[in-house]
């Protein structure tokens, strides 16, 4: 009931109540931020990006109900889409530590590129949310209950979203040719 009176308050003109609302979310938007992109220039820009969005929101007379879950989802999913655009962004040189590793430079070729055709089906997923939970998952290393934390999902929720993404993936991967159902039935 307070987020509402605030949120009011600041279509009203009132700065110092916006001020109000949003302090006691910013240290954990960040660090929501920072546990996705692991940059703390990153992290700052998408919290100033969100405080700015959901002013706008509030002003424009958005419904938003419960605020603070509201703002940590809006966080989230702007931390997802700014590590998106760096990975395309990012170039990824062949890497071949054959001390470290060991692998030959076939093999290293052939990991490459899986790894390339799973990011490119990840991102061509239509449903964003499982697009979402495979990155956190797989990407950013998040355990179920924090993936749930971030996107404010219910666990349960979290991990069906999960196994329909591996299943929709699976299924795309296999429409575009990059994995078989099975080699001898091709002959």
């Amino acid at each position: 009931m307070e987020q509402e009176t605030l949120m009011t308050r600041i279509r009203n003109g009132e700065d110092e109540a916006f001020a109000q609302l949003v302090n006691p979310l910013i240290d954990k938007g960040y660090r929501t931020s920072f546990s996705i992109l692991k940059s703390k220039e990153q992290a700052e820009e998408v919290v100033q990006n969100a405080l700015i969005e959901a002013y706008r929101n509030i002003m424009s007379g958005k419904e938003i109900t419960y605020f603070n879950t509201w703002f940590y989802k809006l966080v989230s999913l702007r931390s997802i889409d700014a590590w998106r655009k760096n990975d395309r962004l990012k170039e990824t040189p062949l890497e071949i530590d054959i001390g470290r590793e060991k692998l030959g430079v076939m093999e290293s070729v052939l990991k490459e590129e899986t790894e390339n055709e799973l990011k490119k089906g990840i991102l061509s997923l239509d449903n964003r949310d499982y697009r979402n939970v495979l990155i956190l998952y797989y990407y950013q290393d998040h355990a179920i209950q924090e993936i749930s934390d971030l996107l404010g999902l219910k666990t349960s929720t979290v991990k069906s979203h999960l196994r329909r993404a591996r299943n929709a993936l699976k299924k795309r991967l296999i429409e575009n040719q990059f994995i078989g159902v099975n080699s001898h039935e091709n002959r």
